[in-house]
């Protein structure tokens, strides 16, 4: 969990000009908003970015100030600093952030991984917030802006008014965040990494609050690293104590660069990351049907699908002694993604049985269903004779058991694809 007072590298003007690495990006879009006030002879109170943002939102507009913020993101005077670097060599395979620039991306990037980016939009609604597929990989990691992102100006949280928005939207679900998004972050057994929150700050000191609450992460043990030197002890405590109130969390009072090292070195001591990719937020349910003839493909079918962070089922692996077949066929299929059907030589010659009527039931479950839902995977030959009249209108896939490796990497791409579509 990112706040925005990461600090940024400012790119020097001249090739022996010093670099400062000491200025977060938020501050440098306050002193550029407070130096357009000023020379429009506005009364200036406050000082920080929301309390300037909000002065510079009443004396024009809205829509001017996601201008101005809009032209700072994209003047190119910062780059990632030692901390993005750092944060980008851990293998955090979820980072969620309210920082609107794209520099931990950069990091990431230059690091070698492949992030994966999206955005919360507190002004769009379900569709303006779609669901999408978390990797789960450190190698390629998803990074999400809670507070919107620059390339899309309207999205980004900037003044007090959108502040007080943005909690209200969370508290409310209007809009929602993304299940897939709320699901990884509410996985038990997890530890979070609170960076850059700026504890001196009522308003990201209720937003980190927000978000152990709204996250149920009291169930889990974050940790806030913040530096708390320079104030008095007896603020410290009552910080210390406002964040752990009700939570498990512990605050560790040190340099953020300094941190990050001693992290990474008590990771590499430990042997490094050895875990493997992990599943998170929401899978896509994918129901498989086939007949008995082919359990053995449905079984390989089944495994390729759990390698990929898909959700499947399979009435092997799924069923359970004494449950009523129709009623829990017809279940799972109204809570599946996809619907795929084994369409083989044994398949087509099944007139009357129990996969005959699970096509009917995923064929009735189509019709309610925005795009694909019902999936033919074609495994060899088939003749016009020997076709299944029902599949007739749904676009096949082939799924050649000779190029089972080929066949599966397109049909994972095409319902990828088609899910994120779905939910856009």
């Amino acid at each position: 969990m990112l706040g925005p007072e990461l600090p940024a590298r400012a790119l020097a003007k001249s090739p022996n000009a010093q670099v400062d690495e000491g200025e977060a990006l938020i501050e440098g879009l306050r002193d550029q908003l407070t130096r357009e006030l000023e020379n429009e002879n506005r009364r200036i109170s406050g000082h920080t970015l929301a309390a300037i943002a909000q002065q510079y939102e009443d004396a024009f507009e809205s829509n001017s100030l996601q201008a101005a913020a809009e032209k700072f993101y994209r003047s190119r005077r910062y780059g990632p600093s030692t901390i993005h670097s750092k944060v980008a060599l851990l293998p955090f395979p979820l980072i969620v952030t309210t920082c609107q620039d794209d520099l931990l991306t950069q990091a990431l990037k230059q690091s070698n991984k492949s992030p994966i980016t999206q955005r919360y939009n507190l002004r769009g609604d379900k569709i303006a917030n779609p669901e999408f597929v978390i990797p789960g990989s450190p190698t390629s990691p998803l990074v999400y802006h809670l507070f919107g992102n620059a390339d899309e100006p309207s999205s980004l949280v900037l003044s007090e008014n959108d502040v007080l928005d943005f909690l209200i939207s969370v508290v409310s679900d209007r809009p929602p965040l993304p299940n897939s998004l709320l699901s990884a972050l509410k996985r038990k057994g997890q530890s979070f990494l609170f960076l850059g929150f700026g504890v001196r700050h009522w308003d990201l000191r209720i937003m980190s609050k927000l978000l152990l609450r709204a996250l149920e992460l009291s169930r889990s043990t974050p940790i806030a690293a913040e530096p708390l030197r320079g104030l008095p002890q007896s603020d410290c405590d009552e910080m210390i104590l406002f964040y752990q109130r009700g939570t498990r969390v512990e605050v560790e009072d040190a340099d953020l660069g300094g941190f990050l090292t001693e992290v990474s070195h008590r990771l590499e001591a430990e042997g490094g990351y050895a875990g493997q990719a992990a599943p998170l937020g929401t899978r896509p349910r994918v129901f498989i049907s086939y007949a008995r003839e082919d359990a053995d493909l449905a079984s390989r079918l089944f495994d390729a699908l759990q390698r990929e962070y898909f959700d499947p089922w399979l009435d092997t692996e799924s069923l359970v002694g004494g449950e009523d077949w129709d009623k829990r066929i017809k279940q799972d299929l109204e809570k599946s993604d996809f619907a795929l059907v084994l369409y083989t030589k044994s398949f087509c010659s099944k007139k009357d049985s129990y996969v005959n009527k699970e096509v009917a039931l995923a064929a009735d479950r189509a019709l309610s269903v925005r795009g694909p839902f019902l999936i033919p995977l074609r495994t060899c030959e088939i003749t016009a004779e020997e076709r299944v009249f029902e599949l007739g209108k749904y676009n096949e896939i082939e799924l050649n058991p000779e190029a089972f490796d080929e066949h599966i990497a397109k049909l994972i791409s095409t319902m990828r694809r088609e899910y994120q579509l779905r939910y856009r």
